[in-house]
């Protein structure tokens, strides 16, 4: 083993001794950290960058980078609305949407940010500007870039970006030896699609969120699988003309995150506007208030959920509801929907009787249990289990749990003759009855 690891070391001798070392004369990222400018190469393809932009180079004692800003466009955003949806993003906090493009799809250290797009509010004006990396030698001055555009009071808006976008940032500052710039919060647009519009989408993708919701399709866009060979193939000195594509690429993604936020503060911030949307919507908002705790508001939406006209289908398959086309690669018909679902009637009532329970309305819970168990429903049998712990445990009225428990009982023996059967609920009712029926042997002699 010795000889091995002797073996090795000769052999990688002369590539470690190559390899550059961090040590003390290494710069830190920061206004006061001068590196002595960028290289010959470095500016020279900065400049072609920035020609072909039609931006400009800006050079600082860190290197340089290329920055290119839009025209603005008008685009109000009502705060106090956007304040009563989940996440609370504070009415002062600064918004900035921020979106990236990488030479890879991976958050290891190998994979290199070349393109950040921003974009912010300046009263009802939404502006961007895009930082590029014209050579990665320039990195830590496009790093440096950011810091100074992000607050420290301000909000990330990104779509998908607690999982990509921003990770993949922390460790391009940890590449370099810096601390990622503070920021006040962080609201990802994607978990509250999927939370909100789910049960009407293919998929969560950002193009088809654009199409169902802004009615926006993009045209002669790029695919994503080609941003990466566009830039690789500008360092090794081929044309930047690609890579207005993927600068326009990015450019709509930014613009897209002030819209569907726009447009969500305007669909669900105001509960009488919020009331005429879609059911699924509606359950979808409540789970999300849930979620935070907040159960006033997502009663509020179950509620405007009962009364919406939409109907909801119940106990029919995924493909009659939604055919077979649109399910994934590989998925049974009977099992899941394209991309999760909502409409399940039977389980999003049965959340609003136990958040009815958890705000103490026993009356409307009792009210709400009663009728899901009445109507027959896949949970029907789940529904008498809780009524019978309200008589029993609440109300003590013993007599009418051990009906509800009857009434379970049969259901479950149905299930079971449908070779469905639910063995430890069966074992659960059986407790549940022999202790009802001493209860009410030891009550007969008092009465």
């Amino acid at each position: 083993i010795r000889e091995a690891i002797t073996a090795l070391r000769d052999a990688l001798g002369p590539f470690e001794a190559a390899a550059p070392r961090a040590g003390p004369e290494e710069p830190a990222l920061g206004a006061d950290a001068g590196r002595g400018g960028p290289g010959n190469r470095a500016l020279e393809l900065a400049e072609r960058l920035a020609t072909a932009l039609e931006g400009e180079v800006v050079r600082d004692p860190l290197g340089c980078h290329v920055r290119y800003e839009r025209p603005s466009v008008s685009l109000p955003l009502d705060r106090d609305r956007l304040l009563r949806l989940p996440g609370r993003v504070p009415a002062s906090a600064p918004l900035v949407c921020l979106d990236i493009e990488t030479t890879g799809l991976a958050t290891a250290a190998g994979t290199a940010v070349f393109l950040i797009g921003l974009g912010w509010w300046d009263a009802d004006r939404f502006r961007q500007v895009a930082l590029l990396l014209p050579d990665q030698s320039e990195e830590r001055s496009l790093l440096g870039a950011l810091s100074a555009s992000l607050p420290r009071d301000g909000w990330l808006v990104t779509y998908n970006g607690r999982s990509f976008d921003w990770p993949l940032l922390v460790t391009r500052y940890r590449m370099v030896g810096a601390d990622p710039p503070a920021h006040a919060g962080h609201l990802d647009l994607l978990h509250l699609i999927r939370r909100v519009v789910r049960h009407r989408l293919p998929n969560a993708k950002l193009v088809t969120v654009e199409a169902e919701l802004l009615a926006s399709r993009r045209v002669d866009d790029i695919g994503g699988w080609q941003i990466p060979t566009f830039y690789l193939d500008f360092l090794r000195g081929g044309s930047p003309g690609p890579l207005l594509d993927v600068v326009r690429h990015n450019h709509e993604d930014v613009r897209s995150l002030a819209r569907l936020l726009s447009h969500l503060e305007r669909s669900y911030g105001d509960a009488e506007i919020r009331a005429t949307q879609r059911r699924g919507d509606l359950v979808g908002l409540a789970r999300a208030y849930r979620a935070e705790g907040r159960h006033d508001e997502a009663l509020d939406c179950f509620e405007a959920a009962l009364l919406a006209p939409e109907p909801l289908e119940r106990g029919l398959p995924v493909s009659m509801r939604w055919g077979t086309e649109s399910l994934p690669f590989g998925a049974r018909p009977w099992e899941t929907p394209p991309f999760g679902s909502t409409l399940d009637e039977d389980a999003w009532r049965a959340e609003r009787a136990r958040l009815l329970r958890r705000l103490g309305r026993q009356d409307e819970m009792l009210a709400a249990w009663e009728e899901l168990a009445r109507d027959g429903g896949p949970l029907a049998a789940a529904a008498w289990i809780e009524l019978a712990k309200l008589y029993e445990h609440r109300l003590r009225d013993l007599s009418m749990a051990l009906v509800a428990v009857e009434a379970a009982t049969r259901l479950v023996e149905r299930a079971r003759l449908l070779r469905r059967p639910r063995p430890r609920l069966e074992a659960d009712l059986d407790r549940r009855r022999l202790r009802l029926r001493r209860k009410i042997a030891r009550a007969r002699p008092a009465a």
